[in-house]
């Protein structure tokens, strides 16, 4: 009786839907780590959209990333995991945001006061409230980044600290729990940053 013949069925790829509220620093750091070499194979099924400044407001991507999700049901190819990837500079709509999000299991990356408190974080743990973003991009260049600019591959400068920045954002959700266990919010908190979870899970797939 012949063997049965054996074949080679490849585990598919998680697709990851990722919608950034800014059109530079965001999209071009998670495109950064999903073209590193050692990650762009298993990243493969990573699709990030990237919007124009009229749609880049917290409720406006839940808005978007929802009607891509029913869309991407209806064609019977589901995301596994969808995320929104927002700051606080400047925005004030941060409780409908987060409310319709939970509501309808969208996942959100958080920073305060911008993106670039993460950058910071590969350098240095702090506690520093900075009240601008132009604040702590001044601070950025002058301490550590330069050369620093937003449309850069700023993924590829800063991958070998990942790890270190990884700690320095658990030691600052550590710092914050105090106040998330009196009944603030994330979305009131300066500093804070859970970007750390994003870039776990991408690195973990």
């Amino acid at each position: 009786m012949p063997k049965k013949r054996l074949t080679n069925r490849r585990k598919p790829n998680k697709r990851i839907l990722i919608l950034c509220e800014g059109r530079e620093t965001e999209p071009n750091y998670f495109k950064g780590l999903k073209h590193d070499k050692y990650h762009r194979n298993k990243l493969a099924a990573l699709r990030i959209e990237i919007y124009d400044s009229n749609k880049n407001t917290g409720k406006e991507l839940v808005a978007e990333a929802k009607s891509l999700k029913k869309i991407a049901n209806a064609e019977k190819n589901s995301y596994d995991a969808i995320w929104i990837v927002i700051d606080k500079d400047g925005y004030t709509k941060h409780p409908q945001t987060f409310d319709q999000a939970n509501a309808n299991k969208i996942n959100i990356a958080f920073s305060s006061i911008s993106f670039e408190f993460w950058f910071l974080l590969h350098f240095t743990y702090t506690t520093k409230a900075f009240h601008k973003s132009a604040d702590l991009e001044r601070h950025l260049r002058f301490e550590y980044m330069q050369n620093y600019e937003k449309y850069d591959d700023n993924y590829s400068k800063l991958k070998d600290k990942t790890d270190q920045a990884i700690g320095n954002a658990k030691k600052i959700q550590k710092y914050s729990q105090n106040d998330l266990n009196r009944g603030r919010k994330i979305y009131e908190l300066n500093p804070y940053t859970d970007v750390d979870v994003l870039v776990q899970k991408l690195l973990s797939l």
